[in-house]
C-alpha cells in the first residue's frame, strides 16, 4: 500500500495515519503527564472531513486542540493545511479507562484545567 495514488495524490489512509499521528504526540505531551501510563485513553469516535487534494510534494501541518472535555471523555480537533490552505478537518472522542475493570474514570482536574488555558494548541509539521 502506498500514501500516494496513480495521480500522485495522497489517499485517504495517509491523512488519517498523519492525523493519528498528532493526536498521539498531543496526548503523550499534553494528557499522559496528567493521567500516567495505567489507564487506557481509548478512541470511541472519528471523523475526518476531507476539504482539498494533496499532491507530491508537499509540507503538511496538523493543528491539534483539545475541543471539550467531558466527565470521562474528550474530544480533540484538528485541522491540516499545506501552507494555509485546509486540507483536512477531524475531530475524535476518547475515553479514559481503567485498565483493570475496563469501566470509564473521570478525567482528573488538571486535564479540566488544560481544557480552559489558552495554549491548548499544538502544531506538528
Amino acid at each position: 500500500m502506498s500514501d500516494l495514488d496513480f495521480q500522485r495524490h495522497m489517499g485517504n489512509t495517509a491523512f488519517t495515519a498523519l492525523l493519528a499521528n498528532a493526536r498521539y504526540a498531543f496526548l503523550t505531551e499534553q494528557v499522559r503527564p496528567a493521567v500516567g501510563f495505567e489507564p487506557i485513553i481509548a478512541l470511541v469516535r472519528l471523523e475526518v472531513d476531507f476539504k482539498g487534494q494533496v499532491h507530491y510534494p508537499a509540507t503538511l501541518t496538523t493543528e491539534t486542540r483539545l475541543d471539550r472535555v467531558g466527565r470521562s471523555s474528550l474530544a480533540l480537533a484538528q485541522r491540516m493545511l499545506v501552507g494555509t490552505r485546509l486540507v483536512a478537518t477531524s475531530r475524535a472522542v476518547f475515553v479514559l479507562t481503567d485498565r483493570s475493570s475496563g469501566e470509564a474514570t473521570p478525567w482528573p482536574e488538571e486535564i479540566r484545567a488544560l481544557a480552559t488555558t489558552s495554549e491548548r494548541e499544538a502544531s506538528h509539521p
